[in-house]
């Protein structure tokens, strides 16, 4: 009886197999990644969004001050208010509001409400939104931190 002997070629099925597992678990986590990056990109965007918008509400508080001393707390308004309480002052009525409305179109869902302490002479700003993809609350104190906006940014400044 002779023997042949043939090399073995190419590679087994099971190998094959362990292969395609492998690449499989690995192209998982690698879609995982991408989604976790686009979340935490969206959620970074939101929260510039709403610094940009304290900073420019707060910017509006100083620039009025300046103009017409005292007036900066003609722009206190309430969690929900949709403009400031009437004051002495149109120009910071019509600050907030546009302010409100620049919330509304720049963050889902977005809200902001403004603090002054006459004593220290400081705003408290916040802006709240809904960050819909949020698994947990990212809410600073003094922030209601609802089911609808689990996301908020607190500032505060002299003025």
């Amino acid at each position: 009886m002779t023997r042949h002997s043939y090399p073995a070629r190419g590679s087994s099925l099971l190998e094959v197999l362990v292969t395609i597992v492998i690449m499989t678990i690995g192209l998982l986590g690698l879609a995982k990644l991408q989604v976790s990056n686009l979340h935490n990109n969206q959620s970074t965007l939101h929260r510039a969004e709403a610094t940009f918008l304290a900073n420019d509400i707060l910017d509006s508080m100083r620039v009025l001050n300046n103009i017409n001393h005292d007036q900066s707390a003609a722009y206190v308004v309430a969690p929900g208010g949709s403009s400031a309480a009437a004051g002495p002052s149109g120009v910071a009525i019509e600050d907030v509001s546009a302010w409100k409305d620049r919330i509304a179109q720049a963050l889902p869902d977005g809200d902001g409400h403004v603090e002054f302490d006459a004593d220290s002479r400081t705003a408290s700003i916040w802006i709240e939104w809904n960050d819909r993809r949020s698994g947990a609350p990212d809410c600073q104190e003094g922030c209601s931190c609802t089911e609808t906006r689990p996301a908020c940014f607190k500032t505060e400044g002299g003025v």
